[in-house]
């Protein structure tokens, strides 16, 4: 992607985020200000046009870039204020366009904060959950397989626990360290990934009672307890997850403090850690202490070093669960925590292109994949019948296809066109007919999929009969075809509410 066209998809979401800001301050502003904000749009976006405050090749560092935009957006605020004076408006030092202001320059930071992880960086593909498809299938052993002989063991310890949830964690240990055989490994420490210094493969069970919440390298120990553990050993561990830990901070304060308390507790413990600009911060202040893992990702966590789940429970206000090792962790130095992903598909000749969209699944979601094949029902269509991997704001934002939102820079960029096939993984494009492969990248897929022009296929030979009709159409006549597929899409989503699922 060359340094023109960078620019110019840059300048245009800085276009909309500013459209955003000048027109909310043109309605919330008491005094009146006629069109003195729809001016201001043209005023701030030419300026930084002629100033090249975008042109973020030209700075070294991320600083310079910084910077530039301070001081360019300075400039705009003068001018802005001399045209405010010269029309004779005295609103521009009110607190609500200041703050609005102010967002607006945070947002043009956070866009370069962005361009740097997502365009300068390489190699940010997502792992799709098709990717990891011959990893499970190269299990060393199967689950079901040692499942019957495990059992009695983990139940033995599930009960134990259950028996008197008053006890602490530590109370529990001491009384039961050498209650469930030679070949059980109980213990209790803040400093697991030291304890063993030597192989204990003669153990067929490593039980450990302490919070994995406050593991600092919480994969690495996963990693460590799988190269002790034979194939079909055992391992049980308990955490605080997402869930648990707002019951409790619900239960225990009145409300509306415990609201507050958790909200900043959510902040702290979920968002600090994940975002790149605090994360250094955040382990730095907390050594790795108290943070707190959503269900799926910690389920994900563990399938992805290798192991199965075999009895998960909840007791003692803590999610204990127990997993069998089947498999070799899963060697992938991918990053899993972006708000944003980068999705390999296949394009037009066959050229595979980086589509992008919004996280809606907790992280290592991908590795849970034959967890919840094995747990629920695939409804009609395909698609699981419940699938708790994705979160509460990603079905939010599947619902109403803002997920896809990202998908306007694959447009901008010219990978996808506005209506056409939906871009599909290898995968699923393996899945397709010889002729409809063919056939199928002779055009760029589009970011509306022509089957939401009326009822939506429910099984692949529909959708690929689907999407013949709409290329064959297309290759005779590509604008007619694409204007009347839009304005189908368009009536659907409008008038009949067709949504995503």
């Amino acid at each position: 992607m060359n340094f023109n066209k960078q620019h110019r998809i840059v300048l245009f979401i800085d276009f909309v985020l500013v459209s955003i800001v000048f027109i909310s301050c043109h309605f919330i502003m008491s005094a009146k200000s006629g069109w003195f904000w729809f001016g201001a749009i043209l005023i701030w976006i030419l300026i930084g046009f002629i100033f090249q405050k975008f042109s973020y090749r030209k700075q070294k560092s991320f600083w310079q870039v910084l910077a530039c935009i301070l001081f360019i957006n300075g400039i705009s605020l003068l001018v802005l204020f001399f045209f405010a004076n010269y029309i004779g408006l005295t609103l521009f030092w009110s607190w609500k366009y200041m703050l609005l202001v102010l967002a607006l320059t945070l947002m043009e930071i956070f866009l370069l904060y962005e361009y740097l992880r997502f365009v300068k960086r390489k190699n940010l593909y997502e792992i799709d959950t098709q990717e990891l498809e011959p990893y499970h299938g190269q299990a060393k052993i199967k689950l079901k397989d040692v499942l019957d002989e495990v059992t009695p063991r983990i139940k033995e310890v599930f009960d134990s626990l259950k028996k008197d949830p008053s006890i602490s964690q530590r109370e529990w240990y001491n009384a039961n360290k050498d209650s469930f055989g030679s070949d059980f490994v109980l213990f209790s420490s803040d400093d697991i990934l030291s304890m063993f210094g030597t192989s204990t493969k003669e153990h067929r069970f490593i039980c450990d009672v302490s919070k994995l919440n406050d593991v600092r390298y919480i994969n690495q120990y996963f990693i460590k307890i799988n190269e002790l553990l034979p194939f079909g050993g055992v391992f049980i561990a308990c955490c605080e997850t997402s869930k648990t830990r707002k019951r409790r901070y619900l239960k225990s304060y009145f409300t509306p403090l415990n609201y507050v308390l958790y909200t900043f507790d959510f902040i702290w413990h979920r968002i600090a850690p994940k975002l790149h600009s605090t994360r250094k911060l955040y382990f730095a202040v907390t050594k790795g202490k108290h943070r707190v893992f959503p269900y799926p990702e910690i389920l994900g966590r563990l399938y992805s070093c290798g192991f199965e789940i075999a009895t998960e429970s909840y007791t003692r206000n803590l999610y204990y669960f127990a997993v069998v090792k089947t498999n070799l962790p899963y060697e992938s130095s991918n990053p899993t925590y972006a708000p944003f992903i980068k999705l390999k598909r296949v394009g037009k000749n066959g050229k595979l292109i980086g589509i992008y969209k919004f996280r809606t699944m907790h992280a290592y979601s991908e590795y849970l994949q034959p967890y919840v094949y094995q747990k629920y029902k695939l409804k009609k269509g395909g698609k699981f019948a419940y699938d708790f991997r994705v979160s509460n704001w990603g079905r939010f934002l599947r619902k109403f296809w803002l997920d896809e939102l990202p998908m306007l820079f694959n447009l901008f960029k010219g990978d996808i066109k506005l209506v056409g096939v939906r871009p599909l993984s290898q995968h699923y494009f393996s899945l397709y007919t010889p002729e409809m492969q063919a056939l199928r990248i002779q055009v760029k897929p589009g970011l509306l999929p022509p089957f939401y022009s009326g009822e939506k296929p429910q099984t692949l030979d529909e959708v690929q009969e689907n999407e013949k009709q709409y290329i064959e159409a297309y290759l005779k006549h590509p604008f007619r075809t694409d204007w009347k597929y839009f304005w189908k899409i368009m009536y659907m989503i409008i008038f009949k509410r067709k949504r995503s699922e």
